[in-house]
């Protein structure tokens, strides 16, 4: 009598890696694209809490303070100061932001730029600095 073998053929495990490749090539794209739009959030959010910090720093020394686009060399706004933000991104002033004394913000609109592309349009929702997206 002949002794059944254990295990699995090779027949059976080439059907098994044929419908996870397809699985894998269906699930990647959107992967990829949802991995984007965490990133674009995150930076989002990395650009209000440094406008934040700018406002709470403006507050506490008593002295206004107005943002500059990342990008922006312009020797009139040697005093206005700029954000960083992560490796390939940007910011452009679509409104010049002004902080005041008080810690009141002024005037804002704001593109964040990946590569020189804008991604996300931002606006100012009211004078405590807060942003909210347009798009």
């Amino acid at each position: 009598m002949k002794r059944a073998a254990r295990g699995y053929t090779l027949l059976e495990m080439l059907v098994v890696l044929a419908i996870m490749a397809l699985a894998v090539a269906f699930i990647a794209p959107r992967g990829e694209a949802m991995l984007d739009q965490m990133t674009a959030h995150a930076v989002f959010f990395d650009f209000q809490r440094q406008v934040s910090d700018l406002r709470r720093q403006a507050y506490a020394s008593q002295t206004g303070v107005s943002l500059r686009g990342s990008d922006d060399g312009d020797p009139a706004l040697a005093r206005a100061r700029a954000i960083p933000l992560r490796s390939g991104w940007t910011y452009r002033l679509t409104q010049p932001i002004a902080i005041t004394d008080g810690g009141a913000c002024a005037g804002g609109a704001v593109e964040l730029l990946k590569y020189g592309r804008p991604v996300m349009h931002l606006a100012m929702a009211d004078r405590a600095c807060h942003f909210v997206r347009l798009d």
